[in-house]
């Protein structure tokens, strides 16, 4: 296998979504799909689809209390290792390495301040390097819906996901505050959030407070950066189409009736 291509979606629960999942896959060549709110769909009702694109497509089946649920056509590469609270963790055998891939979905602005949400992703962050330690490996991605934005405080801390925007500084591995060492991820993200060349500005609108950004990037992809080199930033993207299917309305909005009201993610690593 070349590479390994990936597609994120807040589907929420939408069931009518199904097939525009299936035709994405096609049309990208994904390997692994991963869905949040899916949880009122019947997993075999995606499998199912999925199998028209390739017969090696499967579910990981998830756990009752699951944040995401995820698909692959990778076999035995792939296979799942534990479950946590907001996320799972999946160990992934590619080119002679073991990759660590994280999905999650975090609690809801809606319901939560950030810093509540911030203090989960604090929580899974420590709980990552434990079992990148217990695994012995240092690549790792966390991909999922964040319902932070790239800039909020606990994605960027040091005690947060310590996710920075400059390569360069990633590329140091890690910082030091008060004696104490911090393992950086890197969040490719910052390259699309409001970057006027893409059909869209972020994944997810939402425009009804007085403090607003407007276009959200709570779907988000992080990497290690022992990743770096292999991360594809070609295939980085925010889908708004697939087919001759505009995701969005004419007001250019994510279109939550059809669709979903966030907009798909893809990668790839090489």
């Amino acid at each position: 296998m070349i590479n390994i291509k990936v597609l994120f979606w807040n589907i929420k629960n939408n069931l009518k979504i199904v097939p525009t999942i299936s035709q994405s896959c096609r049309e990208h060549k994904i390997n692994i799909v991963i869905l949040s709110e899916a949880n009122r769909i019947d997993p075999e009702i995606i499998e199912k689809s999925l199998r028209k694109v390739d017969l090696n497509f499967a579910v990981e089946l998830p756990m009752p209390n699951n944040r995401t649920v995820l698909f692959h056509n990778l076999g035995k590469r792939i296979n799942k290792y534990h479950d946590g609270t907001f996320y799972s963790l999946f160990k992934i055998k590619f080119k002679n390495s073991l990759i660590l891939l994280v999905t999650l979905h975090l609690p809801s602005m809606l319901h939560n301040t950030e810093n509540e949400i911030g203090a989960q992703a604090a929580q899974i962050k420590r709980e990552i390097e434990k079992y990148e330690e217990e695994l012995k490996t240092n690549k790792t991605i966390v991909v999922g819906d964040f319902n932070l934005n790239p800039f909020s405080e606990l994605m960027v801390s040091a005690y947060g996901f310590n996710a920075i925007m400059d390569k360069e500084t990633a590329l140091k591995i890690d910082r030091t505050i008060y004696g104490v060492k911090y393992n950086y991820f890197y969040n490719p993200m910052w390259t699309l959030h409001g970057n006027i060349n893409n059909n869209v500005l972020g994944t997810y609108f939402y425009h009804s407070k007085p403090t607003s950004y407007i276009w959200n990037m709570f779907d988000q992809v992080l990497i290690r950066p022992q990743l770096i080199e292999q991360f594809n930033f070609n295939e980085l993207e925010i889908i708004s189409e697939i087919g001759d299917k505009p995701l969005l309305k004419d007001s250019g909005r994510p279109h939550s009736t059809l669709y979903s009201d966030h907009l798909p993610l893809k990668f790839s690593i090489l």
